[in-house]
């Protein structure tokens, strides 16, 4: 039964045919079971998809991977030249989800402060401190 292989960059840049293979959403590749005998010969096709981190796809998996309908990770390959480093996902820079939740957070914070002076000069009038009812009644009178 045919097979086809989905591999990353480093195992195609090792066998040359990153312009003669179709590349794939998620950046790695289809070859073809052929290529695999550059590794050894074919009924070691297990033991060599371990080692360069790779998997074996039927016809219709490898369709549904290159027309992005599913995506199959990739093991880790066995032997370091095709070691895939995989970025940390603790992010180290901020998001823009991140970066608007802090504003969000910002403008919620400065809305508090603004109700609070509002409800302290409340509380003063409130209170009685507005001073005389001459005053308050004619504010630009002047004692005679």
């Amino acid at each position: 039964m045919a097979r086809y292989i989905k591999a990353n960059p480093k195992v195609v840049n090792y066998l040359h045919l990153e312009n003669d293979r179709n590349k794939l959403k998620d950046g790695n590749y289809i070859l073809w079971l052929q290529d695999m005998m550059a590794f050894g010969p074919l009924p070691h096709l297990a033991d060599t998809l371990q080692r360069i981190g790779a998997i074996a796809l039927l016809p219709h998996e490898a369709r549904e991977e290159q027309y992005g309908i599913t995506t199959r990770p990739l093991p880790v390959a066995t032997d370091p030249k095709f070691v895939i480093e995989v970025a940390d996902e603790t992010p180290t820079e901020e998001t823009p989800a991140n970066s608007e939740a802090e504003t969000q957070s910002e403008e919620t914070e400065e809305s508090n402060e603004e109700t609070e002076e509002s409800n302290e000069e409340t509380e003063s009038i409130d209170s009685g401190d507005v001073g005389d009812v001459e005053d308050v009644l004619n504010p630009n009178n002047e004692e005679e």
